[in-house]
């Protein structure tokens, strides 16, 4: 019991948590259960305290018969960054004092408001040179302050705080099997997918989408109940198949109609094949994040492969989530079912326990990041009193009868002694003697080490004093850096201000040129500073889609919208099919940048910005594709 602890995750809608064995060399687990989160209690990672959350705590802690108080919580913020970097091998607090005073150039924020963490990842041991790899986080402040706060209100003992990153990368390292090991965690609002080689992380990405979208579109639709609660619409989610796994809407194997609802209701085909449509719509976004993040693995390391990836979080057990990924992605999806290297309690129903949900709950008691500096704090939160509690002290008469004199009343007198007790004597002259004897020796004692002290100290400072006069000369270096630094970015800021975009057009039209169809017609063409849009003209869909096609593999620009798709027939029955497509400059140098390099980081903002237009622009070319006999499809497809 005493090395128990339990892991808990507070995500905006849902809350998870786990009793565990802490940083067991062969963890068991206990217990785990899951509620609704309070509403408005987190934000952006930041807890606040919430009754409602104690006593639904309590309540859950009580049914279970868990008696464990203390506590690891998983940290969730789009806040926390991280990055990989490379220093001389060198000891322990040295590292340190190197990372802090570079931390300005890995993080542009204010880091008086942040605790820097490291981990080691591997030591670069070569003939020329020794090194180690390093990942360093930064956790901003009021997320531990928070988390303090919180546990002090449940009565907990907080013993460690942990990152989402790294407690996926602790159990990855245990329980996903193969050289290259990729996993994608979706939750409500956020994914997070890992890709290692062995035991070192290559990439961590984090993608600001997630299942909220689909689990609203399914508590909208009213097929399953009005008024469906998040959580109720989450296990209808898990129950039904509420993807459109084909084009049509249809789940392969599925039973000819709509099929019966958890209550027993008959549901209509056709408004269930138009909310699957709608919930795999909502996925979109998070499907064309996922694919670029791949994409641009797969093309830096193309002699490892990703062969498959394990899902887990909650999307784990969203009912079709890995056969569309599969499709989507081009990869072999599968739903993590259970943990190999971990002991679960006989008293856990594997069949019902969603153990795939409870990933960070468990990774996090592995070996969770000190971001506590356990060297500092022996757990802070809740502590275990024991004997009178604060404020609780006797005090007048009372406190007089601790310290060996009876107690007295307000008169001045001695007070009765209650039936049953005896008055304590006082204490002997010859005694109280020796007492201040031994007094008297000890405040010698401490005066004359004081003295010495102080001697040693002044030697010490002449010493420093004589070496600071030595190094003078590095002031002069540190200012001319300081003046260098501040031309430097002076030359960037100028820089960014006076570029401009539309310089890349001549490029745009020599590949314009050279690459686009002889069966296309360029009826027209805007420039603005960012990009070009056209309106294009073609004999056949077939060819639109080529056109379109053929656009995305531009260098010079990036295909962000497709739109005003239209098709005509003159008067001798041939076809004209026109459309207007929206481009902007794509140059290398800002491609590059964007790309944070192998490593953890959250996905770039272009990614979540051309995420909806990219999903548009496969929308309309598949629409492209495909011979369409009514007004309505066409409808369907442009939404």
């Amino acid at each position: 019991m005493a090395n128990r602890v339990l892991g808990i995750e507070i995500g905006e809608n849902l809350t998870r948590v786990v009793e565990i064995d802490y940083k067991a060399k062969n963890p068991k687990i206990y217990n785990m259960f899951g509620f609704p989160t309070p509403p408005g209690m987190i934000s952006d990672g930041v807890v606040q305290p919430d009754g409602m959350f104690r006593s639904i705590l309590y309540s859950k802690l009580k049914e279970k018969k868990i008696a464990t108080k203390k506590a690891v919580f998983v940290l969730n913020s789009a806040r926390i960054a991280s990055r990989d970097i490379e220093l001389p091998l060198v000891k322990e607090k040295q590292l340190k004092e190197m990372i802090a005073m570079n931390a300005s150039d890995y993080f542009p924020v204010d880091l008086s408001q942040y605790k820097l963490v490291h981990q080691i990842i591997e030591k670069i041991d070569r003939p020329e040179e020794k090194k180690l790899r390093l990942s360093v986080i930064a956790v901003p402040n009021d997320l531990i302050l928070s988390y303090g706060a919180l546990a002090a209100d449940c009565r907990l003992q907080l013993v460690a705080l942990d990152y989402s990153g790294n407690a996926i990368k602790q159990l990855m390292r245990r329980e996903i099997p193969g050289d290259v090991k990729v996993t994608v965690k979706v939750d409500e609002v956020s994914t997070t997918l890992t890709i290692m080689d062995g035991s070192m992380v290559k990439l961590q990405r984090n993608v600001n989408y997630g299942l909220a979208d689909a689990i609203e579109e399914i508590q909208d639709s009213e097929l399953f109940g009005e008024y469906l609660s998040f959580t109720d619409a989450v296990d209808v989610a898990r129950r039904k198949t509420c993807l459109a796994i084909r084009p049509d809407g249809t789940v392969p194997d599925e039973p000819v109609g709509g099929g019966m609802d958890p209550m027993g209701h008959e549901i209509d085909s056709e408004r269930f094949k138009k909310l699957r449509l709608n919930v795999s719509y909502s996925l979109s976004n998070l499907i064309s994040s996922l694919g670029r993040v791949i994409d641009y693995y797969q093309s830096r390391n193309s002699d490892t492969p990703i062969e498959r990836i394990f899902l887990i979080g909650l999307g784990a057990d969203f009912s079709g989530l890995s056969k569309l990924l599969t499709n989507e992605l081009n990869v072999k999806v599968v739903p993590l079912q259970q943990f190999d290297g971990i002991h679960v309690a006989k008293s856990i129903n594997l069949a019902e326990a969603k153990l795939a949900e409870y990933f960070n709950c468990v990774g996090c008691s592995l070996n969770p990041l000190d971001i506590l500096d356990s060297k500092k704090n022996k757990g802070i939160g809740a502590p275990i009193m024991a004997g009178t509690a604060a404020g609780a002290m006797p005090s007048g008469g009372a406190q007089a009868g601790m310290q060996g004199n009876p107690p007295v009343g307000p008169d001045g007198k001695p007070l009765p002694v209650p039936a049953g007790e005896t008055a304590e004597k006082p204490v002997s002259f010859a005694v109280q003697l020796l007492i201040f004897g031994l007094c008297v020796v000890v405040a010698v004692g401490i005066t004359a080490y004081s003295i010495f002290s102080n001697l040693v100290l002044t030697s010490d400072n002449m010493t420093l004093k004589a070496r600071v006069s030595d190094l003078s000369y590095a002031q002069n270096i540190y200012d001319v850096y300081n003046q260098t630094k501040k031309d430097y970015d002076w030359t960037k800021l100028l820089e960014s201000a006076s570029s401009n975009k539309n310089d890349e057009i001549t490029g745009f039209v020599d590949e314009l040129e050279q690459k686009l169809p002889s069966e296309a017609k360029l009826v027209n063409m805007s420039v603005t500073t960012d990009g070009v849009s056209m309106t294009i003209k073609t004999g056949s869909k077939d060819i639109a889609a080529d056109v379109i096609a053929q656009l995305r593999t531009f260098e010079s620009i990036m295909v962000s919208n497709v739109s005003t798709i239209t098709e005509e027939v003159d008067e001798t029955g041939a076809s004209k099919v026109q459309f207007t497509v929206d481009c902007t400059y794509v140059k290398a140098d800002d491609s590059a940048a964007s790309e944070s390099g192998d490593g953890t980081g959250s996905e770039p903002d272009d990614t979540s910005k051309d995420a909806s237009s990219q999903a548009q622009t496969d929308s309309n070319s598949s629409q492209a594709q495909t011979d369409s006999n009514s007004s309505s499809d066409t409808d369907s497809t442009n939404q």
